[in-house]
């Protein structure tokens, strides 16, 4: 392929991967998202009153729930072009997510073992890239993703290049350079420190190897280079941390864990109640969103929830205090008092119906208290001590089955999940596309799983330490994840670019067919015989 070929498939890859974005940013808006809501509001305070805050009405109190990275960048895009304009914000996002494919292009191109074959691996991952949905989503949306997914690509192509560098000082440009990105990503989404760590892991195993094969050399310039990244990264959480200890008197250089104020109450009883037995994302709106905002049911978890029927009935007696406030009964006695008196005062007077008044909503009554909460912890903590082994590595490994095997259909007009299939929506046509994504999540990962393979086949050593990176940015995030007690499937598709990455450089680790062997062979004795 000559070069002028080349040009033009990077630019109809980039055409396409632009063209796609733009019209789910445009096509398909989602301001539903209640996280969007929250970064919207603090980004309006910021340019309306001046104030780091979530609060929709004055005082405005400072806030600490989220880290300032989408907020300010909101704030940025509304300062611009208008508050409130989120398609604008649409419009951006597209054009980072594009850039984006063309970072894992690079990455790719750079994770080559072949100089001839590089091109091939860098349009293979654009290709897959510009068309790859789980994403592309995420632009009509006003959360993280497109910035981490950016980010975490960007921190990926710059320690690659710092790996690479024969220069000592181009090196320790780079891993500043990737520290400084990491930061960043950091005050994006939290999470993304789990990206930095396996850069981090990648390097020392790296300069364990060096130990070894005893090449001092090579192990000061490592224990440098992570001295470095790791300056570079906190350098950046510096100012947001020392705001928060001005603030709120308190060290946290990160959000809060539950996205709690200072002094809030957080039901970590509950939460570890539900991790002794979620492994579906099905439940988390209905069993941990739902908290103080809805009632919840001991109907609403399913058998698995329980070990024995004394434990749902103490499951139930707990609901059955939460679902009532504690002054609920004096309520109801008032309210009789006062209509019996009623009564006795028109009991000489026709009786007239009176036009009921609505019942006041079901969720003002609703209260997750500590005591309750310490009934949940103690329930936890007898289901994780007999059996620790369900607990500490049966669930998180269904959590992670969740985590990857899904649709990762949310945010589009169709999101929902593929079984049981009796229960699909043909009216939004999911019979048509939850089946489609499903598999396109399979391809995506057999893709990435061959392209590893072939890294690892080739026996090159730089191939491998590709691979150890990329699986390490893998199973560090799912791992985390699989943890937790919210196993939501938008938090691993920021995997999916490094899948990609995979099967683009095994993709140079492939050669041509025989035929066109043969014929580079000829070209080549043509060549000589002219010489």
């Amino acid at each position: 392929m000559s070069r002028i070929q080349r040009c033009s498939v990077y630019v109809l890859l980039l055409v396409v991967a632009l063209g796609f974005r733009l019209f789910i940013a445009l096509r398909l808006p989602n301001d539903e998202p209640g996280d969007g809501r929250v970064y919207s509001q603090i980004a309006r305070n910021v340019l309306e009153q001046h104030v780091y805050s979530h609060e929709p009405q004055p005082p405005y109190v400072p806030s600490i729930i989220r880290l300032p990275g989408y907020p300010l960048f909101l704030a940025a895009v509304y300062a611009i072009f208008g508050h409130d304009n989120n398609t604008a914000v649409r419009v951006v996002q597209a054009l980072i997510d594009t850039l984006t494919c063309a970072l894992i292009a690079l990455v790719a191109l750079e994770w080559s073992i072949d100089e001839e074959r590089k091109q091939r691996a860098a349009i293979v991952a654009f290709a897959l890239a510009a068309v790859c949905p789980f994403n592309a989503i995420y632009v009509a949306t006003i959360l993280t993703e497109v910035w981490a997914s950016f980010l975490a690509v960007a921190m990926v192509l710059t320690a690659t290049l710092a790996f690479k560098a024969s220069v000592r000082k181009r090196a320790v440009f780079w891993w500043i350079v990737t520290g400084l990105i990491a930061g960043l990503a950091v005050l994006f989404r939290p999470d993304s420190g789990l990206f930095a760590a396996a850069i981090g892991f990648t390097l020392a195993l790296s300069a364990l190897e060096a130990w070894r094969r005893r090449t001092l050399t090579r192990i000061s310039e490592s224990f440098i280079s992570a001295v470095l990244f790791s300056l570079a990264f906190c350098i950046v959480l510096v100012p947001w941390t020392i705001r928060n200890r001005r603030v709120f008197h308190v060290f946290q250089p990160l959000a809060p864990a539950h996205g709690e104020m200072p002094g809030e109450f957080v039901p970590r009883g509950y939460l570890l109640w539900l991790r002794t037995w979620v492994d579906d994302c099905r439940y988390i709106g209905p069993v941990l969103w739902a908290v103080d905002e809805r009632p919840i049911h001991v109907s609403d978890f399913p058998a698995r929830a329980f070990d024995s029927t004394e434990e749902r009935e103490r499951v139930a007696a707990l609901l059955e205090k939460y679902n009532h406030a504690p002054d609920e009964e004096s309520a109801e006695d008032q309210d009789t008092s006062d209509n019996e008196s009623v009564d006795d005062e028109n009991s000489d007077e026709a009786e007239e119906p009176e036009p009921e008044e609505p019942a006041a909503p079901e969720e003002i009554d609703v209260e997750m208290t500590p005591d309750i909460d310490a009934g949940f912890a103690q329930l936890g903590q007898e289901r994780r001590a007999r059996s620790p082994f369900r607990y500490y590595v049966i669930m998180p490994l269904k959590r992670a089955r969740t985590l990857w095997f899904d649709t990762h259909s949310q945010y589009y007009p169709f999101e929902g999940e593929l079984l049981p299939l009796k229960d699909l929506d043909y009216e939004i046509h999911q019979q048509y596309w939850l089946p489609l994504f499903a598999g396109l999540t399979f391809i995506y990962s057999l893709l990435g799983v061959i392209g590893g393979w072939l890294l690892w086949r080739s026996r090159d050593g730089h191939a491998r330490r590709w691979l150890l990176l990329a699986v390490l940015l893998i199973v560090l995030r799912v791992g985390f994840f699989a943890t937790l007690e919210n196993p939501e499937p938008r938090y691993v598709v920021e995997v999916f670019p490094f899948l990609i990455i995979l099967a683009g450089a095994g993709a140079s680790v492939l050669k041509g067919s025989e035929a066109s062997e043969k014929a580079t062979v000829m070209d080549s004795d043509v060549l000589q015989t002219v010489e």
